[in-house]
């Protein structure tokens, strides 16, 4: 049986330099761990302006987007955390351009970046899924106008 997703809607719609830090654990077993950035709310959403996956039997990240269905996949490889059963740190941050992916949160190290294919202020909610262990925090900032 899969494990449900986690689930946080954002407080106001994304702009501009605002950030999203997700803090957690990945299971020691674990095979696939992702993150959503979703148009809609619902556990299964048909859009998703950012699907950011880690495949650990390839060692390989893959990054994405859904538009009705699931478009053509971008690989690389993971760089941002060692295997299974790790605690991590995510911060995604939403430039004008995409959305740039760092581990750690004060000293950050860039690891990704996705170009948009939507418009970031329909983002509605973040989506964590598959194999983490525990999500203990969830950090939105969001840019003062």
């Amino acid at each position: 049986m899969s494990q449900k997703p986690f689930i946080a809607l954002f407080p106001k719609p994304p702009e501009f330099n605002d950030e999203v830090v997700i803090k957690g654990k990945i299971k020691d077993n674990a095979s696939v761990f992702s993150v959503n950035f979703c148009l809609d709310c619902c556990p299964k959403p048909s859009y998703v302006a950012y699907h950011f996956k880690t495949v650990f039997d390839s060692n390989s990240v893959v990054h994405n987007f859904k538009s009705g269905t699931w478009q053509d996949e971008i690989h690389e490889e993971n760089t941002w955390i060692d295997g299974p059963g790790q605690s991590f740190v995510l911060t995604f941050l939403f430039t004008d351009s995409d959305i740039t992916v760092y581990t750690e949160d004060q000293g950050r190290c860039y690891q990704y970046a996705f170009t948009h294919k939507f418009d970031i202020n329909d983002i509605r909610s973040v989506q964590i899924w598959d194999d983490y262990e525990y999500v203990s925090e969830i950090i939105f900032r969001m840019k003062n106008n």
